[in-house]
């Protein structure tokens, strides 16, 4: 019990205590903590997601926040155009605090392009992503420090990031007139309405429903210019992703072969993430990101179905983020890097595959979730090949898209993609002056020999017939005619034994390597061949040290090859690998002492291995 005086006392601490809190709830009542206020900055542009809240006060056990990269420079980019994306990465080095973001800001004439971190606390040990792109307004260098501001509850808050980058004169168009009779293109009359989806691949242009009305006038043309190398960012790495495990399920992990030491390290492993779901049948492609080497990944099965979502792996933290979905969900599909960027982004073409409904597709999207125009036909299981070295220029190539099947047949049929038009046309259109096919094939490989001096050409091998057995035929597709021939027509021979789910990769400008599959009878095969344009014939070499089909191959920045897991003869699913030595014609497992490399660390089939 409290004495008299002692009980007075505390009436009077808690009177006053009273009147504080009336005063403090007067003040918030008049500005509520977590509205979000729109600050007039002259040149700073605060995260679309973001609320603006008051500053955190950092706790003796805050957390230490850790920017990546801590500076960066974009290069040079045209005027009024957008650069590739820089991924910006904010991981929470703290073991038990969590870290509370108030704002993130930038600085003209750095923008957000999707912003992963704000709305949610960062949990210890967590990594979150803030997609940054360069728009110059003006010719000359921009250096902006700080250009991106993130303030937190983190002890280290706030955090500064500097950009820099260089505008240049945009390229002078040249005007080309187009013969192509006037389209009109009529639908309901309505207020054109915009959604724009922040996407790590670029803002997607607005959707828009209007009555619209073609006139035929001079199309510029914007001058592509060759790049210095390759691909400028490349990781010299390969990514493995996902697959069927042995158990059927679909897996979420994913792995990166180092060649200079022959290993493969889960991406967790390596202080990134798994995916975001598990799938198999899906499709891959590195994409040119001035921010480093990334890769797309699309659809596939997972444990609901088909999916449409999609994820983009960072190679700079070994991180997955969820992208946009895409307009279909799609397995058996194709997703090819168009070199360019046709939509300010860079774009990768997707093409068919069966929808969740078992519908076969004809659909096709430009980046994610951007629609482009239509197929001839539906396709699933077919073959696209870019009709240009990867990441050879700055302009979108074209890409020739075979066979396949309706869903009840293989395809003859072939069509190519027009990134200026948006467009596919069958390759025996009048237009094009081209041929189909010489046979229908579904299960096949279409690869592109880049034979200077003579114009680009796909190897087109293989694959289930009509029958709806595996092939031994060939046919060398003309990008200058549109016109297939089978290489037995140009004084060559057939594949050394009928294949179907086989690999093809190219491993010069004339030369291709032909791996396992399933030959006519179902065979799971260990046998290798390679091709070669010079005499168009097909030649044995070394076979792999396990039949294989179902599996994935990358070549290395060593002129060999990557060969991994699938299935064998034997109904085993495979965590082995293999790699092609084409000055021996010979394969060697990766674990042999020679290499001193580890297999696989999860065995799978139908993955991606993904060279970036």
């Amino acid at each position: 019990m409290f004495r008299s005086k002692n009980r007075g006392a505390l009436i009077l601490i808690l009177l006053s205590a009273a009147a504080w809190m009336v005063a403090y709830n007067a003040a918030v009542s008049a500005d509520p903590v977590g509205t979000t206020h729109a600050p007039i900055i002259e040149g700073v542009s605060v995260s679309p997601l973001a609320t603006v809240a008051p500053t955190p006060t950092p706790g003796r056990h805050a957390g230490m926040l850790k920017i990546k990269p801590e500076k960066f420079d974009f290069g040079q980019v045209a005027q009024q155009a957008q650069s590739a994306p820089l991924t910006v990465a904010a991981t929470n080095e703290s073991k038990s605090a969590s870290i509370t973001f108030s704002s993130i800001r930038s600085a003209d004439p750095f923008h957000f392009q999707s912003d992963g971190c704000s709305g949610t606390p960062l949990a210890p040990g967590k990594t979150c992503h803030v997609m940054m792109v360069f728009i110059p307004d003006k010719i000359g260098k921009t250096r902006e420090k700080p250009a991106l501001i993130f303030v937190d509850s983190a002890k280290n808050s706030p955090q500064k990031i500097v950009f820099e980058g260089v505008g240049i004169p945009g390229p002078s168009p040249t005007a080309t007139l187009s013969a192509t009779p006037t389209p009109t293109i009529v639908g309901p009359s309505l207020t054109p309405t915009a959604t724009i989806t922040p996407s790590p691949f670029g803002t997607a242009p607005p959707t828009m429903t209007a009555t619209v009305t073609v006139t035929p006038t001079a199309s510029a043309t914007s001058t592509c210019t060759a790049r210095p190398s390759a691909t400028p960012d490349v990781a010299h790495l390969v990514l493995i992703t996902g697959g069927q495990a042995s158990d059927g399920s679909a897996l979420s992990s994913a792995e990166v072969f180092n060649p200079a030491n022959n290993t493969f390290t889960l991406t967790t492993a390596l202080g990134g993430g798994a995916m975001s779901v598990g799938r198999y049948g899906h499709a891959a492609a590195a994409v040119d990101a001035s921010g480093g080497a990334a890769v797309l990944v699309t659809g596939g099965f997972d444990a609901a179905g088909v999916a449409n979502s999609t994820e983009f792996f960072v190679d700079s933290t070994h991180s997955f983020i969820s992208g946009p979905s895409m307009t279909d969900s799609r397995q058996g599909h194709t997703a090819t890097f168009l070199n360019g960027f046709v939509t300010g982004s860079a774009d990768v073409l997707i093409t068919g595959g069966q929808d969740a409904g078992d519908t076969v597709l004809k659909s096709a999207e430009l980046t994610v979730g951007v629609p482009t125009g239509s197929m001839s036909t539906p396709r699933v299981d077919a073959a696209a090949t870019l009709l240009e070295l990867e990441f050879a220029s700055t302009c979108p190539g074209p890409a020739v898209i075979t066979g396949g099947s309706n869903g009840v047949s293989p395809l003859q049929t072939a069509e190519l993609y027009d990134p200026a038009r948006l467009t596919f046309t069958l390759t025996d259109d009048a237009s094009l002056g081209g041929s189909q096919m010489n046979a229908a094939r579904v299960f096949h490989t279409a690869t592109l020999l880049h034979n200077s001096g003579a114009g680009d050409k796909v190897l087109v091998a293989g694959g289930e017939g009509v029958a709806g057995v595996a092939q031994a035929s060939a046919e060398i597709y003309d990008a200058s005619t549109h016109k297939f021939t089978l290489t037995t027509d140009l004084s060559g021979t057939d594949m050394t034994g009928t294949r179907a789910k086989h690999t093809a990769t190219a491993i010069g400008e004339t030369t291709v390597l032909i791996t396992g599959g399933i030959d006519s009878t179902g065979k799971a095969l260990a046998t290798a061949e390679v091709f070669d344009l010079a005499t168009n014939t097909f030649t044995a070499v070394g076979s792999m040290n396990s039949a294989r089909f179902d599996h994935a191959a990358a070549l290395l920045p060593s002129g060999k090859v990557l060969v991994t897991g699938g299935e064998d003869g034997s109904g085993n699913t495979l965590n082995t690998a293999e790699i092609f030595d084409p000055n021996t014609d010979k394969f060697t497992l990766t674990t042999d002492a020679s290499l001193g490399g580890n297999n696989m660390n999860v065995a799978r089939k139908l993955h991606t291995a993904t060279a970036y």
